[in-house]
């Protein structure tokens, strides 16, 4: 063969068809030496807890693993009955819910090997990114299946989909042949990107062997596999009424070649995926096997328009062409969205203008709620791949505003490689971008026969000065000679909005305390303190010096000059990471600090050196535990389960004894409470108490009965904000 595997063409344009072909190759086990080993080792992580005398009856009367809590499931997968694990693993129904289900699933797969199956599909299929790792020793038509549709994915999935392949090349063959000749669909689709994938890997003599085993035409349909021979069917856009297109010249596009030009649009389209995700199977840690999720992984920005539309676009006039887009839109809105005409969001990368990135962010976030997903990433694509200021900024407040999720982490992978773009990490490039009211060029109010300009004080509140100079609360109301009444209204509206933006600003700046988001000091110096609402809000804070593991290396004010002045208040030089920060990271010089912004009369527009705070002293610092302290309300921590980042340890309705909250460093901060509550019952108790306060792997079930790390190894400022939680929580 053999050019011809990838160079052949399909007949008539129509792929060959041969049905009837069926995989007969049974499942099986592949091992690499010492993995299974590996994976059983993780046993040890997997702790339960002080066992039950009821737990082996619980385990004997359940009828799925479901039924079983997640102490009683983990010492049946690693040390309880085999008949009976073995029995529950067959069950069709198993439903964990393990922080820790990577090791659940390793040692299940060591222990009863094909058996544990059913556990492995399930919990691959659902978070393939994060579990996809686990189908790698396994092999047969269902793996094949279940890999080849991973190969289209933006996460780890792609990984773990080619590492399979390529382990299991002969394998994958016998069981996608069959399908990619098979009819057209989307089985057929990801059964033939799987073997162009196994022919670019070397792996091209295998596929034919197994092709030719199946019979003598089945290696001839495979040559429809060649993507550059593949026919492109025709797309019709729909007969929508839409305006004309005036070209650069000031002439009315002719008909036939807007048809044309819609025609090309409508193969608008995201890129390729990425390559894919880092991932790693087997961390020389040998701890949880790194994954990356979809939603967190490198984005498609909008492939690039289609030949035929580029020479269309190059001449028309850029404002009827933007028009005539945002009529696109309006037209398939009007439509009900249908799914087929999709390609109308993505063009807007092609012909929209900033007026159009105004029309389309809107929409983008008010499909989320409406269960559009698939329409809101392709609107955050457009955003970042346009990447004018107008639309990364609408970029920026999409990402602020929504809550968290998948298409809130995609929003934030296209902010990260939009500013990227711009050499800019995504703090930097909201600095660069933050909306200045016009104050930075002047604002004036012009009544006619007389104008007053705007000037806003240290505290960003608005006051308009007349020819005089005299500053005023609000310019006086129009008299009869005034032929702009209006401007009256128009100042009272802009102190409105140089208020909300003001506020917004200050938000943005408390959240990158709290998140400890960095900049260099020269943008602090040259971004922050020149602009007209960020620099008020920036002289008033205490900033730090913050070294690459994160720690607070000394706190900086911002002199009267725009230089930095140390505690001693001698003038500091730095050309180091800054951060605003947190009192907890000041440590025994809080007080000190506290004096000085006191005398300086500085005033942060939120609390910073004066927020609820909770410091450890070194004691506790050392101890791998805190005693719990007064009983809190029952609701409180109800509330806090509903919060973003709080997890209990119960199933469903089930009784939570614990909260764990995550904390950088791949720490989690655990919390025993006492007697327990279920976030659906009516029938809490008044009061939990609180019995224990202490540190863990992030990763971990929490199930640990001996405590190893100690407080001090977290982060104090995120350590502080969620213990302050706890005592304050609604």
């Amino acid at each position: 063969m053999r050019r011809a595997y990838m160079g052949g063409v399909m007949a008539a344009g129509k792929p060959v068809v041969v049905e009837g072909l069926v995989c007969a190759e049974p499942a099986g086990m592949a091992w690499e030496d010492g993995e299974r080993d590996r994976w059983w080792a993780r046993a040890a992580a997997l702790e339960h807890g002080r066992e039950q005398d009821d737990w082996a009856a619980a385990v004997a009367g359940a009828d799925h693993l479901s039924d079983l809590t997640p102490e009683q499931q983990s010492w049946l997968l690693v040390r309880g009955p085999e008949s009976s694990a073995r029995a529950l693993l067959g069950k069709s129904l198993v439903l964990l819910r393990h922080r820790q289900q990577a090791d659940v699933d390793r040692v299940a797969a060591a222990r009863f090997e094909l058996d544990a199956w059913p556990l492995v599909l399930r919990d691959a299929g659902t978070n393939a990114d994060r579990l996809g790792f686990l189908v790698l020793p396994f092999r047969g038509p269902e793996v094949a299946a279940l890999v080849a549709g991973w190969l289209r994915h933006l996460g780890s999935a792609r990984l773990w989909a080619r590492l399979w392949l390529e382990r299991h090349a002969r394998s994958a063959a016998s069981a996608l042949v069959p399908a990619a000749v098979g009819r057209p669909g989307r089985a057929r689709q990801q059964a033939e990107d799987a073997l162009r994938h196994l022919v670019a890997k070397g792996h091209e003599a295998t596929v034919v062997e197994v092709a030719e085993r199946y019979g003598t035409g089945v290696l001839a349909a495979l040559t429809a596999l060649s993507e550059e021979g593949a026919a492109r069917p025709a797309r019709k856009a729909k007969a929508w009424t839409l305006p004309e297109i005036r070209l650069a010249t000031g002439d009315a596009m002719p008909q036939e070649d807007t048809g044309r030009l819609v025609e090309a649009l409508t193969w608008s389209r995201l890129e390729a995926a990425p390559e894919p995700a880092p991932g790693d199977p087997a961390p020389d840690t040998g701890d949880v096997p790194v994954g990356v999720e979809s939603a967190e992984a490198p984005q498609p920005f909008v492939h690039h328009a289609e030949p035929e539309a580029e020479k269309l676009i190059a001449d028309c006039d850029r404002g009827s062409l933007a028009a005539f887009g945002r009529a696109l839109l309006d037209a398939w809105l009007a439509d009900g969205m249908q799914a087929a005409d999709a390609w109308v969001v993505l063009a807007q990368a092609h012909v929209g203008d900033d007026t159009t990135m105004d029309v389309l962010a809107p929409l983008v976030r008010s499909w989320p709620p409406r269960s559009r997903y698939a329409r809101a990433i392709d609107g955050l694509a457009v955003l970042a791949t346009v990447g004018t200021d107008v639309s990364l900024r609408h970029l920026l407040a999409i990402e602020e505003n929504m809550s968290g999720g998948p298409t809130n982490d995609r929003a934030t992978a296209y902010l990260t490689q939009a500013a990227a773009r711009r050499g800019l990490s995504v703090t930097q490039l909201a600095d660069r971008l933050a909306v200045t009211c016009g104050l930075d060029g002047g604002v004036t109010f012009d009544y006619g026969p007389r104008a007053f300009t705007v000037v806003a004080d240290e505290h960003l509140t608005a006051f308009a000065v007349d020819e005089s100079g005299k500053r005023l609360a609000r310019p006086p109301k129009p008299g009869a000679k005034d032929t702009n009444p209006e401007a009256y209204q128009q100042f009272l509206q802009y102190k409105k909005d140089l208020r909300a933006t003001a506020a917004a600003h200050t938000a943005r700046l408390q959240r990158d305390m709290l998140a400890r988001r960095l900049r260099p000091a020269r943008d602090v110096r040259e971004v922050l303190l020149p602009h007209p609402i960020l620099g008020p809000l920036a002289r008033r804070l205490l900033w730090g010096e913050y070294d690459t593991a994160g720690r607070l290396a000394r706190a900086l004010r911002v002199a009267e000059d725009g230089s930095f002045a140390d505690i001693d208040d001698a003038t500091a030089t730095t050309d180091g990471m800054l951060g605003i920060v947190h009192p907890a990271d000041l440590g025994g010089d809080l007080k000190r600090w506290a004096r000085i912004v006191a005398d300086y009369e500085l005033l942060p527009a939120f609390p910073q050196l004066g927020r609820p705070m909770v410091t450890l002293t070194g004691e506790q610092r050392a101890a791998t535990s805190l005693a719990g302290f007064r009983p809190v309300p029952s609701d409180r921590v109800v509330a806090l389960l509903d919060r973003a980042g709080w997890q209990g340890n119960g199933l469903s309705q089930r009784l939570h004894t614990q909260l764990a909250h995550a904390l950088p460093g791949g720490l989690a901060l655990v919390v025993e409470i006492s007697p327990g509550v279920t976030t659906y019952s009516m029938n809490n108790p008044d009061e939990q108490r609180i019995t224990e306060i202490w540190a863990d792997d992030a990763w971990s079930n929490h199930l640990r009965l001996v405590r190893r790390i100690p407080l001090g190894a977290c982060d104090p400022a995120a350590l502080s904000e969620l213990l302050v939680a706890l005592h304050q929580a609604p």
